[in-house]
């Protein structure tokens, strides 16, 4: 007998007339299987490892035709043609299956509900990725019982890249699994050892829950973790900016198009080059305001003939922050109308401050954006961001990250669910008591001063998009628009009339 102990932050119930021989957590089932017996149980009454073989063939797994090894002195040289033909069947059967799961991959085109990575089908009644698939079954299968350890609402993201592994917390991760739906009753086993944990798990609904400790846990240590999730969250923003990501506003995609496709927040993303671009490529010499006033068209730009390092900032920055939007844990848990009438209401004022601080961090005055270029600069055009507020309040990434998310964790959108505010007012008190705990810590006795003047550039923002929204329809009335941008005129709530 051989033992391979648990990992740090595992507990393994016992269950009734159940004494598991061995528990693994890393180890795969190819790693294991030349050390396993055929057999449910040995001699003494111990039950040894479970052959695994999976019927789905969407799941991988382990299938093994292959002949028990020899034992010392016995001659397997009468069996060579049985042994090449077994082989060949199991070759075949692994191609078809890969086959059929290729093909789930094309047909699925929901994110994983539990990680928001990229789903290849529907596993257990859920859309979800392979990695949240097998952990889901693992996790029942080897009775296997995680605890949070802290209040059980941690992040469960995405992995950025293939082999990078994931360093989240189990449980919260078993806990969205449960949450989202996964189906035990749709595992598929034909191993007896495996079917009676199955079945124990069936019969017990106690195991599909996850254990929060009856713990202590600093006010300060929760702040910290929530912090460090958005800044990771904006780090990937900021990527996403600087990526070759291009989108244009000739593509008539619409919010429910962005929010119902793979999210781009959790793809590798390549850096775009030949930047800085030429001043040459400018945008238009005169405001808005000036077009509307002296009743000039818009130019209409050729698509076709600009180089793909050319972004429309404008258009751009929205896309960019509907695909940041989702990767937050409060926007995912909404309803997607909600979720829609919540980008109409806060799409603007998310594209003000990342350009604003974005500006404010690269020490300018001015909209700058990733390329290296100034958006016009007018009296006017001054009044739609808010670089200048930033440079007198001086105003830290923690801050601005945290202003970020309650410009989007608005309740007052009018257009929600009563089910939607109630959430939004929630988060909405845990993002100000982090805000403001920050500010009494880096700011003393002025704390509370500080606190109500970085709340009132959310008012300012507000404001701002009003006023924008307003000009854009007034360019529509006019007819001043030559083209028409079905993102941007959704979020404007504007119905146009060539």
């Amino acid at each position: 007998d051989w033992h391979i102990p648990p990992s740090d932050g595992l507990q393994t119930p016992t269950f009734e007339n159940f004494t598991p021989h061995f528990e693994y957590d890393s180890l795969s089932v190819s790693q294991l299987l030349p050390h396993m017996n055929q057999s449910d149980s040995n001699e003494a009454g111990h039950y040894t490892y479970p052959w695994i073989v999976e019927l789905v063939p969407d799941d991988p797994g382990v299938e093994s035709n292959s002949a028990p090894a020899s034992v010392e002195g016995e001659s397997t040289m009468d069996e060579p043609s049985t042994s090449r033909i077994e082989e060949a069947n199991v070759n075949k059967k692994s191609n078809r299956r890969s086959k059929d799961k290729r093909e789930l991959v094309v047909a699925c085109l929901d994110d994983c509900e539990v990680c928001g990575d990229r789903s290849t089908g529907h596993h257990y009644d859920v859309a979800s990725c392979n990695g949240c698939k097998s952990f889901f079954r693992r996790t029942l299968l080897d009775g296997r019982r995680f605890v949070c350890e802290t209040d059980g609402a941690c992040p469960v993201l995405p992995k950025t890249r293939k082999e990078q592994k994931r360093r989240q917390c189990r449980a919260c991760r078993y806990r969205k699994c449960v949450e989202v739906g996964m189906n035990p009753n749709g595992i598929v086993v034909e191993d007896e050892k495996e079917r009676e944990a199955l079945i124990r798990v069936l019969k017990r609904p106690s195991l599909l829950h996850v254990e929060i400790p009856h713990k202590i846990v600093s006010v300060g240590e929760r702040f910290n973790r929530l912090v460090d999730n958005l800044q990771y969250i904006e780090f990937r923003h900021q990527l996403l900016r600087a990526s070759e990501l291009n989108p244009l506003p000739s593509n008539p995609q619409t919010i429910l198009d962005i929010l119902q496709r793979p999210t781009a927040m959790g793809m590798p993303q390549i850096e775009m080059t030949g930047w800085p671009l030429s001043q040459k490529l400018s945008n238009t010499a005169i405001s808005l305001e000036e077009h509307v006033q002296l009743r000039i068209p818009l130019p209409r730009f050729p698509f076709e003939r600009l180089p793909p390092t050319f972004k429309f900032w404008f258009y751009a920055d929205l896309v960019y922050a509907c695909e940041w939007a989702r990767t937050l844990d409060f926007f995912r848990e909404l309803d997607l109308n909600d979720q829609r009438e919540l980008i109409c209401f806060g799409g603007w004022q998310i594209l003000n401050i990342t350009h604003s601080f974005f500006s404010y961090s690269k020490g300018s005055e001015k909209a700058l954006f990733p390329d290296g270029k100034f958006s016009v600069w007018t009296p006017r055009e001054a009044e739609r961001d808010v670089i200048t507020p930033m440079i007198k309040l001086q105003i830290d990434r923690t801050e601005y990250i945290l202003l970020k998310a309650l410009v989007l964790c608005n309740p007052t959108c009018d257009r929600i669910s009563d089910r939607a505010r109630s959430a939004l007012e929630k988060e909405r008190q845990k993002l100000t008591r982090v805000l403001l705990n920050h500010c009494m810590k880096t700011h003393g006795q002025r704390g509370p001063a500080r606190f109500g003047d970085i709340l009132a550039l959310e008012t300012t923002m507000l404001h701002q998009a009003k006023k924008t929204k307003e000009l854009q329809s007034l360019l529509t009335v006019l007819k001043l628009r030559t083209t028409r941008i079905n993102l941007m005129d959704e979020i404007c709530d504007i119905d146009y009339v060539p």
